[in-house]
């Protein structure tokens, strides 16, 4: 098959996070399998920087990566007109599977996409609660575009149930809807570094518990709660490190007041953003992994972890839950209590530290992209063959058409 995606942040954004990292893995697997991938994508590098002064087009590993210039930009989001020189080429593809939502690529796209008959298959990513900054901004997006962009998708494709009951309260009907969970590319983490490297490089010690939250600076990440309960807990020979891209939306400045407020500075590190092998070191070297997120619709630096045998404490709010509780960590509610009685049975407990981080090795293979690729691809076969390539009277009908709900 013949496959767009379009994202709004892809490799070497890699401070996009999660959806960075999974369209590149799963575009990559995809080629793997001889199917013929386009990514459609911004320039935008960080919340801060662009990759480039004007639109890229580049092949890696046998995807083809169009970087389109950013004209007008606010972190993440931005314009990219370029794009609209070539709405002409959807015709040449089968399906075109999105990533994210509320942005201006997307909204394009999935535009011209009904215009020349594609179907498209949108993935929210954990975007469709209006939550975080400029909410009112996100809702009038959703009465505007959003609803009928998810309503014209041929399917939504989900990776919890928890996302999956996300999207039924935002108004996408159950049936259109497909949960496949997030993987992980097992190569990555075979073999592993050897433990102690990462804590070589920073000075601490073997005999030290680890504590550690790897993933974005981000209101939703909840990370100044971690802090609190980790100030609560104090325990004696422990540190917590914070590591991870800044999303300049205060909560670096909120880490910060939070350490000074429980007296941390001895034991509390904001360390930069770590990727590749550097990041799976300290994965390895982590005594205890957290996500204190009050959403997430997977988790996948909790996979990561699991990966290389350390165990985990996530928030029931975390789609990856299910597939930890009980084997592999903890979970517990968003509160700053509940975070404190995990942390302290985890670091003093030494024998269910053990326990759980033997099961989580056994979650490795379970955690891998091979059965999630083939659900993809049966999931892509089945739409392209049931759609005819049937474009919609779209352009003129609808342009500038105020929603129903507004009237």
């Amino acid at each position: 098959m013949r496959i767009l995606k379009v994202t709004r942040c892809f490799p070497p954004a890699l401070a996009g996070g999660g959806m960075s990292r999974t369209v590149w893995q799963i575009a990559r697997e995809l080629v793997r399998r001889g199917h013929e991938v386009t990514v459609y994508t911004s320039n935008v590098l960080d919340p801060t920087r662009r990759l480039s002064d004007r639109t890229l087009v580049v092949e890696e590993e046998g995807i083809r990566v169009v970087y389109f210039h950013t004209v007008v930009r606010y972190r993440w989001d931005g314009v990219q007109p370029e794009v609209f020189r070539y709405l002409g080429e959807l015709r040449r593809f089968d399906l075109l599977h999105v990533y994210g939502i509320r942005d201006f690529l997307s909204t394009v796209v999935c535009r011209a996409a009904r215009r020349f008959g594609l179907p498209y298959v949108v993935e929210p990513m954990g975007m469709l609660l209006p939550i975080g900054r400029s909410v009112w901004k996100k809702r009038a997006y959703d009465r505007l575009f959003g609803r009928r962009l998810l309503g014209r998708a041929a399917r939504v494709v989900v990776t919890s149930e928890q996302e999956a009951g996300e999207a039924v309260a935002w108004g996408v009907p159950r049936e259109k809807l497909i949960v496949r969970r997030n993987g992980l590319d097992l190569s990555e983490f075979d073999p592993l570094p050897p433990r102690g490297t990462f804590r070589v490089r920073w000075g601490i010690g073997d005999d030290e518990r680890v504590v550690l939250y790897l993933g974005r600076l981000a209101v939703k990440k909840n990370v100044p709660l971690l802090i609190e309960a980790f100030g609560e807990v104090r325990p004696p020979n422990a540190r917590l490190l914070i590591i991870g891209p800044d999303e300049d939306d205060g909560t670096r400045q909120a880490i910060e007041r939070a350490i000074a407020r429980n007296r941390l500075e001895n034991s509390v590190r904001v360390l930069d953003p770590l990727y590749g092998r550097e990041r799976v070191s300290a994965l390895v070297d982590a005594d205890v992994f957290v996500l204190p997120s009050m959403h997430e619709n997977f988790g996948n630096a909790v996979a990561e972890a699991l990966a290389c045998g350390t165990p985990v404490i996530v928030t029931t709010r975390c789609g990856v839950a299910p597939l930890v509780e009980g084997r592999a960590g903890l979970v517990v509610e968003p509160e700053k209590g509940a975070l404190k009685d995990a942390l302290q049975r985890l670091l003093e407990d030494d024998a269910l530290r053990q326990r759980f981080a033997e099961q989580a090795f056994r979650l490795r293979e379970e955690l891998s992209w091979s059965e999630p690729i083939e659900q993809l691809l049966r999931l892509y076969t089945e739409i392209v063959r049931r759609t005819p390539r049937e474009p919609e009277a779209i352009w003129e009908e609808e342009h500038f058409r105020w929603p129903s709900s507004w009237a």
